[in-house]
């Protein structure tokens, strides 16, 4: 009788496992989630709006995440479709370059208040953009992608990593770009034209951060193929999803807390070394307005845990094994560039890269243990300190 069982088990478990509905059906589930909670958020956002105005941002997050989840389809696609790889090339350069002439345009301003888009632009900046959009064009050659291959883990003969490198190289020129106008992150200075449109809350930032959690999940499996060239069981092993075990587990707790101490003590001599080398620094005041930490231990918690696994599952288990640990990790920190200067974007990367570590021999969910038991520990000692 007991061997029956287990192996009815089993299989139940590999038939979970091997779950892999069709393409348009996901899709069509996909999208009228992010329907219905677009209403959701509508209603949440009049209930709730004495406690900042900017819930609908969760709407926003949501839809680019779910359209990074569809450009991995169309990745999956283009393998054997010329007309879907043609069109992605096409939005490469129609993206690049609208980004291209956002940032000339913003060259040689004092601040988006006073912008004045007559202005002539600043030559560097003019040169510098264009470069980042003609590098991530160079991705393309056949010749530029064996070299790349060699150093990164990329099949230079794939369609796929070809792009996937490119639109890399475009999110770090871009980021590291919009540091130029105004000598600060971008972000600080559409806060101080534009407070209103900006003011947020805990609670408008807990909304926010869920939502990106709920989303992050089907983006994460839609961008490595699932359900089109990967069952679920496939699609997890591909993140690093596999079975849970104490020690990772635990290596992760430790990591968490042995991180959040250590930045916690070593802050302001990471700030002083930094501001020597004169690039733009996160300005702390400003910084705390734009996050609205949470001021509770369960807010703290939620935080964590939706930055855990989100950032965790995009970066870690999409990104890392198709970039290598480095150039995921730079995304990684790129992605923090509006709201953080020199000084956050290094501890940033260095966290990225340990918990690229971590994942890489010891699974993903050591990885968003080690990053969420670091989140909670750094906004519960920021709450203690206050």
């Amino acid at each position: 009788m007991t061997e029956v069982h287990t192996t009815r088990l089993e299989g139940a478990a590999s038939d979970w496992k091997c779950w892999q509905p069709g393409v348009l059906p996901a899709w069509a589930v996909t999208f009228l989630a992010l329907g219905l909670s677009t209403v959701g958020l509508a209603v949440l956002d009049s209930q709730l709006s004495a406690y900042g105005n900017s819930l609908g941002l969760p709407w926003f997050g949501g839809s680019l995440i779910l359209g990074l989840g569809l450009c991995g389809t169309m990745l999956v696609v283009a393998r054997t479709r010329r007309s879907v790889r043609f069109l992605l090339v096409c939005v490469t350069i129609v993206l690049g370059t609208l980004a291209a002439m956002g940032l000339i345009l913003l060259s040689g301003q004092d601040s988006l208040q006073s912008f004045d888009p007559s202005a002539p632009p600043l030559l560097g900046t003019s040169i510098a953009a264009c470069a980042a959009l003609g590098l991530s064009l160079v991705c393309f050659l056949p010749s530029v992608r064996r070299i790349l291959a060699r150093v990164l883990p990329m099949q230079p003969d794939d369609f796929v990593h070809a792009i996937s490198i490119a639109w890399t190289v475009q999110v770090i020129g871009w980021v590291v770009l919009s540091f130029v106008p105004f000598n600060r992150p971008l972000l600080y200075a559409m806060y101080e034209a534009n407070v209103e449109s900006l003011a947020s809350s805990e609670t408008a930032t807990l909304v926010s951060l869920s939502s990106t959690l709920v989303w992050s999940i089907p983006t994460a499996l839609l961008a490595i193929g699932f359900p089109l060239t990967r069952n679920l069981g496939g699609a997890l092993t591909r993140l690093g999803l596999g079975p849970v075990r104490w020690r990772g587990m635990s290596i992760g707790v430790g990591v968490g807390i042995g991180l959040a101490v250590f930045i916690t003590v070593a802050e302001q001599w990471i700030v002083s070394l930094v501001a020597q080398t004169g690039l733009p620094m996160t300005e702390a005041e400003l910084f705390e307005e734009l996050a609205s930490l949470p001021t509770s231990l369960v807010g703290a918690i939620l935080l964590g845990l939706s930055a855990g696994i989100s950032e965790e599952l995009l970066v870690r288990g999409v990104l890392q094994p198709r970039l290598g640990i480095v150039l995921a990790n730079l995304v990684f920190a790129m992605a923090h560039g509006l709201q953080y200067g020199a000084d956050g974007l290094i501890v940033v990367f260095l966290l990225g890269l340990l918990f690229g570590v971590i994942r890489m021999r010891l699974g993903l969910a050591p990885a968003i243990m080690a990053h969420a038991v670091y989140d909670i520990v750094l906004v519960a000692a920021h709450q203690w300190a206050t």
